[in-house]
């Protein structure tokens, strides 16, 4: 039998410690962020066992129950770039960096990984003179994805419900739905267990 919220309190008091400090920890970057001059905002019950860091003129917008865990930095680079993440998403030590749109969806698990809509830097041979094109691409990661440590999420990447982004796999443009993807360049190791076939 699954003890009430309240009885909890009393059987694990740091446990609600922690929780009630990070729940005041996001009421205030609620508050201090935008004071700060930064377009963010977030939902209800949103909670901060981290730190979080926001910087650029674009907007950042996190939905309800979204816990960020470890120091995570969702940073814009232009006023019109956009960082989305949906409702009940975790966000562990994430570093974004965003031109255009980075977007997550619900109930999603992102750990300790860069998500970049950009290469910062162009390719190309003449990569010093100011007029060498540089890539930005939007990105988006659908519901329930689990991106592990230590991954990077490149421009244009799509990200399909359901799958799994394992340790250290570097992945650009679209991943199927319901699949673990490994490696650099990532690739499909597998099908998500208990996933439904097509």
């Amino acid at each position: 039998m699954t003890p009430s919220p309240f009885l909890r309190v009393f059987a694990e008091p740091g446990h609600a410690l922690r929780v009630g400090l990070a729940i005041l920890k996001g009421h205030f970057y609620k508050i201090y962020w935008p004071l700060r001059g930064r377009r963010f905002q977030a939902g209800r019950n949103f909670r901060v066992f981290g730190s979080l860091v926001v910087r650029g003129p674009g907007r950042v917008i996190f939905g309800d129950d979204v816990r960020v865990i470890q120091r995570t930095t969702p940073f814009t680079h232009c006023r019109d770039a956009v960082i989305t993440v949906g409702n009940r998403v975790d966000l562990v030590g994430v570093r974004f960096g965003c031109m255009d749109r980075i977007s997550i969806g619900n109930r999603s698990q992102v750990s300790e990984c860069r998500i970049m809509d950009t290469d910062y830097h162009s390719i190309a041979i003449n990569r010093r003179e100011p007029s060498a094109p540089v890539r930005t691409a939007a990105i988006t990661i659908g519901e329930n994805v689990w991106i592990a440590p230590e991954t990077a999420i490149m421009p244009g990447t799509s990200i399909g419900d359901n799958s799994v982004i394992a340790f250290g796999a570097i992945c650009s443009g679209a991943v199927p739905a319901n699949v673990i993807m490994v490696g650099n360049p990532a690739r499909v190791a597998g099908k998500v267990p208990g996933a439904p076939t097509s």
